[in-house]
C-alpha cells in the first residue's frame, strides 16, 4: 500500500489539473480525479510497462474525461461559459488584503487563456494541455492521444497558431 499512496501523492495534483484544463470545471475534474485513482487502486486498470507509468496514467484520466463529457447532459455548458456567472474561473479576493497589481494582472491573463483554451478544437486543446501544462515529451503525448508523432506535432502547432489569434482577439495583448 506504500507504493499506492505514493502514487497518489505524486500525480493527484498533475492529475486533477489535466483534468481541470480538459473539462474547465472544477466539481467535474475532482471528480474525475477521484474516479481516476479509485479506478487504479482498485486494480480496474492494469498498468504494462510498454510506456512510462506517467504516460499510461493520462491515458486513463484522458479517457476519463472523454467518458464524463460524453455522459454529460450538459456538453456545451463545459465547453461555452457565459461572461457573467461563471464561478468556476473566478476567485474572490480576500477582503482583508487587496492583491497586489501584478496578481490580478496575472490571474486577468489567466482567465483569458483559460477561456482561449476552450475554444480550441478538442485535439489540440489535448495536446497543448499535454504540452504546455503536464510537461510531456511528443513521443509521450502521441500515446496518450494514441496518435503519430507527426500528428502531435501538426496538433500542437495548429493549436498554438489558434491560441495566439484567439488571445489576439480577446484583447489579452492589452494587458502586457
Amino acid at each position: 500500500m506504500p507504493a499506492l499512496e505514493g502514487i497518489f501523492t505524486r500525480y493527484k495534483k498533475p492529475v486533477f489539473n489535466f483534468a481541470l484544463r480538459f473539462l474547465a470545471n472544477r466539481a467535474e475534474a475532482e471528480d474525475v480525479a477521484s474516479d481516476v485513482f479509485f479506478a487504479v487502486m482498485s486494480g480496474k486498470y492494469h498498468y504494462t510497462p510498454k510506456a512510462k507509468f506517467s504516460t499510461w496514467l493520462f491515458t486513463v484520466t484522458r479517457n476519463a474525461c472523454i467518458s464524463r463529457i460524453r455522459n454529460s447532459k450538459k456538453f456545451f455548458s463545459l465547453w461555452f461559459k457565459s461572461e457573467e456567472g461563471d464561478d468556476q474561473q473566478m476567485q474572490l479576493p480576500d477582503h482583508n488584503t487587496l492583491p497586489a497589481p501584478d496578481e490580478l494582472i496575472k490571474k486577468e491573463q489567466s482567465v483569458f487563456i483559460e477561456r482561449a483554451l476552450a475554444h480550441l478544437p478538442l485535439g489540440q486543446r489535448e495536446a497543448i494541455i499535454l504540452k504546455e501544462f503536464q510537461d510531456m515529451s511528443y513521443e509521450e503525448i502521441a500515446k496518450v492521444l494514441n496518435c503519430s508523432l507527426s500528428n502531435v506535432k501538426i496538433l500542437i502547432f495548429r493549436g498554438r497558431e489558434n491560441l495566439r489569434r484567439e488571445i489576439k482577439t480577446s484583447g489579452l495583448e492589452e494587458l502586457r
